[in-house]
């Protein structure tokens, strides 16, 4: 028995498998087949494909690979493919003494960041930014590598911005660079955001992460994108930007989910408004039925060490009982020496936060459409009559996500006949997705009820007397986002 008693039976029992789902970034420490193959039977549900690093020929690997242990493994897992976005790094720099593309800035020493195209040295670099002189001014702070080097403006001077080092610390090739407060000149996708997005669609992709959104608007060039390839795919929003978070529930609205990904945000803004603003991000995304995943050094530590802090268990916990769909990890599966050993941790902290805090999920703001109304009250005759299972049927999963943002107790199985929405459902709270390939749109009810206890019986996920809620669309309605239908059923009722 957990520490915390339950005030409804049913939510307890209702533990029976994880809720909060698992984002994994894919790197070099896992991106055999072997090492995919461990982190899906740890407990991964959404592989993250990081294209600020490596070559699309690596990632098509890396995708074939997770496609083969997913098949092997018998698991739903769903590509994300992250575009590395306008992000303003470093150049190169020239090698030192001991052969490393390193150097360390002084305190008080004056640094140059110019636009020319030049190797670095302990003086100046370049970046890829080409209008970072027009951006800057005198005072302005530059931050170097998450941060941990600080610059300050003095004065800009053609294609040169001169600043004095505030805080010292060494600076590598490529690392990135942080105008905090600064309203940079950059488009929402770079021409190499593009072409990763081509690449994306055309490899079969699931779900695409935006990186640096400012405004609701910067997903209309990669809806054009996607139109021109044939294919929508749904888009995550990352907030990591003072803009995004002052237009935050316009973008929640617009896009198809978000992410939450505190590693530039902190730098971006004062590090004390970040667990304000996950916890605002995470309660305006259940109340627009949006999956939302907390990312950034959930279990950071893990890098290098086969246990997680007392703070990060906690972080991660916290996560989960805030709402959260997913906890994602990044350098710890990527680049770490216990991937799989962190994904089963991970797996283990928000189950029990699960099992033993449901009553602590905040609940969510009532849905007054047609169609949220359905899903609410699909949600309360679930719970009124303690139902085994929660089915939808549905072509985009938005009414999974509908039923799945107000956190029933009873697990939730989407059905669809669509694979890429298939894969999508593997992001949302506490569903498991169920790929069929009859058409359901013109079966009676009868035949609804009778395909759904064969699908459901064979999976092993219902006996015959259970009672299930199954929501649909009326049949022949074929329009996506039309479900308006709800049967209370009884397994086995029409054999």
């Amino acid at each position: 028995m957990g520490i915390f008693p339950f005030k409804n039976k049913q939510r307890k029992q209702a533990g029976i498998m994880r809720k909060a789902k698992i984002v994994d970034t894919i790197g070099p420490a896992t991106e055999s087949l072997e090492g995919i193959t461990k982190l899906v039977e740890a407990g991964m549900d959404v592989a993250r494909l990081n294209r600020s690093h490596g070559t699309p020929e690596d990632h098509l690997r890396v995708y074939n690979n997770l496609r083969e242990a997913s098949k092997t493994t018998g698991r739903n897992v769903a590509a994300l493919v992250d575009l590395q976005g306008p992000k303003i790094r470093c150049g190169w720099f020239k090698k030192n003494a001991d052969g490393e593309d390193k150097v360390y800035l002084e305190e008080g020493q004056e640094f140059v960041i110019t636009t020319d195209d030049i190797e670095g040295d302990e003086h100046r670099t370049s970046t890829t930014f080409k209008g970072l002189p027009g951006d800057c001014h005198a005072g302005d702070p530059i931050l170097i590598d998450d941060g941990k080097v600080r610059l300050e403006v003095t004065k800009v001077e053609g294609n040169d911005v001169h600043t004095k080092v505030v805080v010292a610390g060494p600076v590598s090739s490529h690392k990135g660079i942080n105008l905090p407060g600064v309203a940079v000149s950059l488009p929402a996708l770079t021409e190499k955001d593009e072409s990763d997005l081509r690449w994306a669609i055309r490899t079969g992709a699931d779900i695409i992460a935006m990186s640096f959104v400012r405004f609701a608007t910067d997903i209309d060039r990669a809806h054009e994108i996607m139109d021109e390839e044939g294919r929508r795919i749904p888009i995550v929003a990352k907030i990591e930007k003072p803009q995004a978070v002052a237009n935050l529930e316009e973008i929640v609205k617009t896009f198809d989910g978000i992410m939450v990904a505190r590693g530039d945000m902190a730098v971006e803004m004062p590090l004390e408004q970040v667990p304000l603003v996950t916890k605002r991000c995470i309660e305006l995304s259940r109340q627009y039925a949006k999956p939302v995943i907390v990312a950034t050094e959930v279990l950071g530590s893990m890098v290098n060490s086969p246990v997680p802090t007392r703070a990060e268990a906690s972080d991660c916990a916290n996560a989960v009982l805030d709402g959260a769909d997913a906890t994602m990890t990044s350098n710890e599966t990527a680049v770490g020496k216990y991937p799989a050993v962190t994904v089963q941790t991970m797996s283990r902290i928000s189950q029990y936060a699960t099992e033993n805090g449901y009553d602590r999920i905040p609940s969510v703001e009532l849905d007054m459409s047609s169609t949220g109304a359905v899903s609410s009250a699909a949600v309360d005759l679930a719970d009124k009559l303690n139902a085994k299972a929660i089915v939808a049927y549905t072509q985009t999963g938005r009414t999974v996500h509908r039923i799945s943002r107000e956190r029933p107790a009873a697990p939730i199985y989407g059905l669809t006949n669509n694979e890429h929405t298939y894969h999508w459902l593997a992001l949302s709270w506490g569903t498991e997705g169920f790929l069929i390939s009859e058409d359901y749109h013109d079966m009676n009810r009868h035949d609804l009820m009778i395909f759904t206890d064969k699908v459901l019986r064979e999976a092993g996920k219902v006996e015959d007397g259970d009672k299930i809620v199954v929501l649909s669309t009326a049949q022949g309605e074929r329009q996506a986002g039309r479900t308006d239908s709800i049967y209370v059923h009884t397994v086995g009722a029409c054999d």
